[in-house]
């Protein structure tokens, strides 16, 4: 499912005319559009004449314009303003939209309250909750006698994708959620042993605002007699994060408020695949031979056979790698469904941005891997779809990077970035000429070959292979102490 598809006809045209012309340098011919949509001429001026309409009616057309000179429609836009804002606003006019927001807010859908609203007949308002079941058939999930009818994980797990990835900027949500549900986040830090950041903090703020509004509404919760079948390592600490946290609130905790948190928490990118926890999660699913172990094995033969991973690349990269796959496949194994927050432009340039050696069919024999290994319903298409195109895309990328002959060395300065700068600067003109090495800034969410500091830090040090602490880089004695340690590493591989 797109962010298009809760757009209505004459908004989904406009949004695409505005981004064919955002594409194209901002120009484009009347012919153009009329081929590119297959539409016709009169169709395409009444979309140009609304477009302008709503664009002067939504106070922004002095920060995006769109004129036409004879056949030639032109864009015009601030530079600092987002084109993806006007989405919002033509799915805040959509109806589809919000029969969604309803359905969170208030649970329920009137009649004839969208017959008033929106001016709409009886018969267009049933039509409209036809085309939104169609949509929601993807989470199992439907709109019955004005209700959200399907189980509670997808119902939840469907209200965060519509709030995460319908609006991009997470302003309001983080001025909403400012001071709430931080015991939560501070019991897992402690627990999990993790530090979060900024938008992980937020993703795990909405699930719970999500979840706490589920459990304050007047509705029969739906729970699936098979919950206690998936496999979940490492359930029990999670588990104790969440009992601890309903207690300290009073309120009321089931079994299945734990189950429902664990399989989102590791399932939408929550922590960083380079986090202890993510390696000690890996690790118990290796150890307890898990289903999601299973695909993990099966996609990572693949690749091996194929020759894409190389045989020098290091065991501590390849482990990340694999925390790569368990997050994209626990996902496909505990949900279903999900909401892409792109349009079609996008998602073209993403899955086709390759690295070298790697090209399209590569990504397409990866999705017919996985739906012959794993997929047991082939009505849900669960690995031959944009979103798994997608994230199959991007390892192959973090695959390709592995196999390129460099020494890729993170550098550290508590003190000031910029002495590291220095010290990078330093290590290109000494040892660039000499060894295939990559240095860059240290990034708490990257790994390194070699990771050089000026202290020594348990938290940065422990996701790292080798460490070195240096007293000043420009004296010989550490960069010959370096040098060795990309000779080891080399000679290694």
């Amino acid at each position: 499912m797109l962010k298009r598809d809760f757009l209505e006809k004459p908004y989904d045209y406009m949004n695409d005319i505005l981004l064919f012309l955002y594409n194209n340098q901002g120009n484009a011919t009347k012919n153009e559009l009329i081929h590119e949509f297959q539409i016709s001429l009169p169709t395409l001026n009444e979309y140009l004449s609304f477009l302008q309409v709503f664009l002067e009616e939504s106070q922004i057309d002095d920060l995006v314009t769109v004129t036409l000179e004879g056949e030639t429609i032109s864009l015009v836009k601030a530079p600092t303003f987002p084109l993806k804002k006007i989405v919002v606003l033509f799915l805040e006019k959509s109806i589809k939209f919000q029969m969604v927001n309803q359905l969170f807010f208030k649970n329920e859908l009137s009649s004839g309250y969208f017959q008033l609203n929106y001016a709409i007949s009886s018969a267009t308002y049933y039509r409209k909750i036809a085309e939104l079941n169609e949509l929601l058939k993807e989470f199992h999930l439907q709109v019955k006698r004005g209700k959200l009818v399907g189980e509670e994980k997808q119902i939840r797990y469907f209200f965060f994708n519509f709030f995460w990835f319908l609006f991009e900027d997470k302003s309001d949500l983080e001025k909403e959620t400012t001071n709430q549900y931080l015991s939560f986040v501070d019991i897992l830090k402690e627990s999990l042993n993790l530090t979060f950041d900024p938008t992980e903090v937020l993703q795990i703020k909405l699930w719970m605002k999500i979840s706490f509004k589920r459990l304050t509404i007047d509705s029969d919760i739906l729970m699936s007699p098979n919950y206690d079948y998936p496999d979940r390592p490492l359930f029990e600490e999670i588990n104790l994060s969440v009992h601890t946290y309903f207690k300290k609130i009073d309120r009321p905790y089931t079994i299945y408020e734990a189950y429902m948190f664990y399989d989102f928490f590791c399932s939408m990118n929550n922590f960083s695949p380079n986090s202890t926890f993510a390696f000690r999660l890996a690790e118990r699913q290796r150890k307890e031979s898990s289903y999601l172990n299973y695909m993990n094995k099966a996609i990572l033969k693949y690749l091996k056979q194929q020759g894409y991973l190389s045989s020098y690349a290091s065991s501590a990269r390849l482990l990340y790698i694999e925390n790569l796959l368990f997050q994209l496949h626990s996902q496909l194994y505990y949900f279903d469904g999900f909401i892409l927050p792109f349009d079609n432009w996008t998602i073209k340039s993403i899955v086709n941005a390759h690295r070298h050696p790697f090209s399209g069919n590569e990504v397409r024999e990866l999705m017919d891997i996985a739906t012959e290994k794993f997929d047991q319903n082939a009505e849900k298409s669960n690995y031959k779809n944009k979103f798994t195109e997608i994230h199959y895309t991007i390892i192959l990328n973090h695959i390709a990077e592995l196999n390129e002959e460099k020494i890729s060395i993170g550098v550290y300065h508590s003190l000031n970035p910029f002495i590291a700068e220095l010290v990078i600067q330093h290590l290109s003109n000494v040892l660039g000429h000499k060894y295939p090495i990559k240095a860059e800034p240290f990034a708490d969410d990257s790994h390194y070959d070699i990771l050089l500091s000026n202290i020594y830090s348990d938290i940065i040090s422990e996701k790292q292979e080798l460490v070195y602490i240096f007293s000043d880089i420009g004296n010989n004695y550490d960069m010959l102490e370096v040098e060795k340690l990309i000779v080891d590493l080399i000679e290694t591989r």
